[in-house]
């Protein structure tokens, strides 16, 4: 057993740290620690040993290791017990097991009387994980062991707690606590969600022109052979009827020429290094960047410049230098200071909070860092120093990743699988009988939360052009050549895994992690500035849009719970209730109208009751003709369940609207406004009603098609390149 146990890497790693006892204990199967996720056992290693409960610890992971339990919710209860047991051995002073008094301890913990300072949420969260693995090591302890193995293996059981959470105050407060933050949240984003999917293309469009003119700019200084720096300027916004017109001014530089052009600022051996076009100056090793000067917006009649402006939505994140663990290269405290309130203006870090937080540190290589020669020489230039390529395929990534969650509802673990293999995405059309019009709808298949096989997930046609647009830079610029397939880095440090795709979300060979999805979203959605109804700045986050999503399908579309818990992916309708519980702004505006209609006089107390055989019957009248792909009145039918809304298709929400069939939404207004006035003449207040619904779900959709129109037209626009003699 000694020679097998050696070549054991977990027997290594753990030998000396956990007792004997538990590292070779066998079932059937072989030794329990085989089956122990590596991810586990390395956190184990650095953060559990020498600890008077290392050996509890280790006999719970040991066991939890060999359930069905996923590796994200053994890691989220190994973590949560250890941290949260060390504060509290550490506050009580605890010198051995033997002092740990659980059901004292844990009440005093749970009134608060110990840790005060930890939120409810935390001690009630901790609480319950720590006795349901309490039971779960009894049970096996009770019906697993002989009387000899129990001898051996009692000393290392946690102590059984009587105590329920129920009992205390904290659970329900904890609960209520968070829904109304989310609810709150939500109430913030409910009213601009489409705007929300809206705004990520219209700034991805804008650092597309600046790609464009910035690789159209060097080919022109190439061509003529121009002397560095060289600069140029382009209006942006003419297209936008929205926006004022700006005329953004840039200069184009490459290592060697700002070095040479700030002399006095670097070594000798630096200006020698540029001059010789060597090391890091080398043809190898040189880039192009540029430097933004300033954005001026322009008369809409003489086309003049009238005043200054932002420009770029990323250009505070850029002049402060937030991107990656700015404190780092700062010992000045004022300097800190100044920074933290940055990005507490815009709701990256706490009122006063002393915490530094860092929402644009990726870990990535590529991703929105702009590289050490351009940080280290922001602070010689004028303006703001820009990594093109980088800003570019960030803003791209950010644009997907924020259209597949307004237009799916998906989490960001749904996200990070979409992959280039086979199996993943694909694309369903159907033929309209009557016009020969063929209809396309769009998809992607990954596994949701909690289930094995995957499932399909309905996206647009613009979501296939982000990915379309992904896939051409990776193929074609990033990797020159194939694009790799690559290990699944989401979530990896809790021990989930996934086989190895060509996942969309990379670079340099390597899938994005937690981090670097979090930081993208910051950064495609720094300066949408959402507040609370008590003026709390709100964070816009994956999960926060899940819940927009479900809101705004929910009480915005009057889809059905069940239907958007399918689109969800959620098997617990409870659950998508919550998700989709009316806002403080929709109750006010629902309260209103009801008050309206309650004025018309119209009994709706009377309720009529159907048969068996006649919901039977509207089934399966519904289930013909309604489904997938179906062509509908300004759009496309995706549900591939029971029509939701009795084939009232304007305003439903699994209708995707299309600006080809727009000319069919104006008419259907015409028939709607005229319906209306015949209505209003007759006195039939109801059907008013009913019309100013309908009405109503006309110009949201119009509005939804608008705003596609705009975004395409932005995105075709070509800005002409103005050339400024220095």
């Amino acid at each position: 057993m000694i020679d097998e146990l050696g070549h054991k890497e977990w027997y290594q790693e753990l030998k000396g740290d956990v007792d004997e006892v538990i590292l070779t204990y066998q079932d059937k199967r072989g030794y329990l620690w085989d089956r122990v996720n590596p991810v586990h056992i390395r956190y184990f290693k650095n953060n559990s040993c020498d600890f008077i409960f290392t050996n509890h610890l280790a006999l719970g992971l040991m066991l939890m290791s060999n359930t069905t339990l996923d590796s994200k919710s053994i890691y989220l209860s190994l973590t949560t017990i250890n941290v949260n047991l060390k504060k509290l051995c550490y506050e009580l002073k605890l010198a051995s097991v033997n002092d740990f008094e659980v059901d004292v301890h844990f009440s005093e913990y749970l009134r608060g009387e110990i840790l005060p300072s930890q939120s409810d949420y935390t001690k009630s969260y901790f609480f319950v994980k720590y006795k349901d693995l309490a039971k779960k090591v009894y049970k096996w302890f009770e019906t697993k062991l002989d009387k000899e193995k129990k001898e051996i293996f009692s000393p290392y059981l946690f102590r059984m707690t009587h105590l329920d959470v129920r009992d205390f105050k904290i659970m329900k407060s904890a609960r209520e606590s968070g829904e109304n933050k989310r609810k709150a949240e939500t109430d913030a984003i409910s009213n601009d969600f489409l705007k929300i999917r809206a705004e990520g293309g219209f700034r991805l469009n804008q650092v597309r022109h600046l790609r464009q003119k910035y690789l159209e700019v060097i080919e022109f200084v190439k061509a003529n052979n121009s002397h560095l720096p060289f600069n140029f300027s382009y209006i942006e916004n003419e297209v936008r009827g929205d926006l004022s017109k700006q005329l953004l001014s840039f200069r184009l530089w490459d290592k060697p020429s700002f070095v040479l052009f700030h002399s006095d600022k670097f070594s000798a051996s630096t200006i020698k290094n540029a001059k010789a076009r060597r090391s890091t100056f080398s043809e190898e090793r040189n880039e192009y960047f540029v430097e933004f000067l300033k954005a001026e917006i322009l008369d809409d009649e003489t086309g003049e410049p009238i005043e200054e402006s932002e420009g770029f939505w990323f250009a505070p994140i850029l002049e402060h230098q937030l991107i990656g663990v700015w404190y780092e290269a700062l010992s000045i405290e004022e300097q800190i200071s100044e920074k933290r309130k940055v990005l507490e203006k815009y709701g990256y870090t706490k009122q006063n909070s002393e915490k530094n937080s860092c929402p644009f540190k990726s870990n990535h290589k590529g991703l929105i860092a702009q590289g050490r020669f351009i940080t280290k020489s922001q602070k010689y230039a004028n303006g703001i120093l820009m990594n093109v390529e980088i800003l570019y395929i960030t803003t791209l990534f950010g644009a997907t990743m924020l259209d597949v969650f307004t237009t799916s509802g998906a989490r960001i673990g749904e996200v990070a699988q979409i992959h280039l293999g086979n199996g993943c995405l694909s694309q369903g059309s159907i033929i309209d009988k009557e016009t020969k019009v063929v209809k396309t709808s769009y998809m992607f298949r990954a596994i949701p939360k909690g289930r094995d096989e995957s499932e399909v997930f309905y996206i647009v046609k613009d979501t296939f052009d982000l990915i379309k647009e992904i896939t051409l830079y990776l193929l074609n610029v990033h990797y020159k050549d194939s694009i790799p397939s690559v290990k699944f880095r989401y979530q990896n440090k809790t021990g989930k895994s996934r086989k190895d795709q060509l996942y969309l979300f990379q670079l340099h060979g390597k899938h994005f992690d937690d981090c670097a999805f979090s930081s993208i979203l910051n950064f495609i959605c720094f300066g949408l500035i959402y507040e609370t109804q008590d003026f709390k700045l709100v964070k816009l986050k994956p999960h926060l849009l899940r819940h927009g999503f479900a809101t705004h399908a929910v009480q915005a579309e009057k889809l059905s719970k069940d239907v958007v818990a399918v689109i969800l992916h959620q098997r617990d309708l409870d659950v998508t209730g919550y998700y989709s519980q009316p806002t403080q702004s929709q109750v006010a505006n629902d309260v209103a109208e009801f008050h309206t209609s309650m004025n018309t006089q119209v009994d709706m107390m009377k309720e009529v009751l159907r048969l068996p055989e006649e919901l039977q019957d509207l089934f399966e009248r519904q289930k013909e003709i309604s489904g997938p792909f179906s062509k509908t009145v300004g759009g496309t039918c995706v549900t591939n369940k029971i029509c939701p809304t009795k084939l009232a298709c304007v305003g439903c929400s699994t209708k995707i609207p299309e600006p080809e069939q727009k000319h069919e939404l104006l008419d259907y207004l015409e028939w709607a406004e005229k319906s209306k006035e015949f209505y209003e003449k007759k006195g039939f207040n109801f059907d008013v009603m009913k019309m100013k619904k309908t009405i109503h779900d006309v110009k949201v959709e119009l509005k939804e098609i608008a705003l596609i129109e705009e975004y395409r037209r932005d995105k075709e626009h070509e800005p002409r390149i103005i050339i400024r003699t220095p």
